[in-house]
């Protein structure tokens, strides 16, 4: 499923369907975004502005809780249908959709149809995987690769639950001395 805010902002989650039609070009980034911080922002926006396509829909395909578990060896903070209603809510985002569950990661590439690829920094170090998959489906796709974008001393997710663990834990101290 792709979402699309901008086209029924009268619905409660944002979402709607997709374009029957590719009309403009497609520039496609992958991420968890469980807990939404400004590194998150400059990431989507500076994905935008990397394909040189000032007019393109900008696709977020979301991990699957699954997918998350297995490679990071926890559980997600939000559910995948609240980050899917979170990244979708975001005006930088044009499309958002789950990644899909299984064997083959890039079988979204087909679905979605991107012109451009967008990585993170720390996204599928080797791209070799998803170039073989392009070459071998004779997809024009263009890959780049963005640099680790800070926002401050909160500039991941874990930075995030890290801080908001210290201020429990003070404020449970303080509690406890009053």
């Amino acid at each position: 499923m792709i979402t699309n805010p901008k086209e029924n902002r009268k619905n409660v989650h944002f979402v709607s369907a997709p374009p029957t039609e590719k009309i403009k070009d497609r520039a496609l980034v992958f991420g968890t975004f469980d807990i939404i911080h400004p590194a998150h922002l400059r990431f989507l926006i500076e994905a935008r502005l990397a394909t040189k396509c000032k007019d393109c829909d900008l696709v977020v395909v979301l991990a699957r809780d699954s997918s998350i578990e297995r490679i990071k060896g926890r559980k997600p903070i939000f559910h995948e249908t609240q980050r899917l209603r979170l990244i979708s809510g975001l005006r930088i985002v044009d499309f958002a959709r789950l990644g899909n569950e299984g064997e083959n990661p890039f079988q979204v590439i087909l679905e979605v149809e991107p012109d451009y690829i967008v990585l993170g920094y720390d996204q599928l170090i080797d791209e070799k995987p998803l170039q073989d998959f392009i070459k071998k489906h004779n997809l024009k796709i263009s890959i780049c690769r963005l640099p680790k974008y800070e926002s401050g001393d909160l500039s991941s997710s874990s930075d995030v639950r890290e801080r908001v663990l210290e201020n429990w834990f003070v404020e449970k101290n303080n509690a406890a001395k009053e």
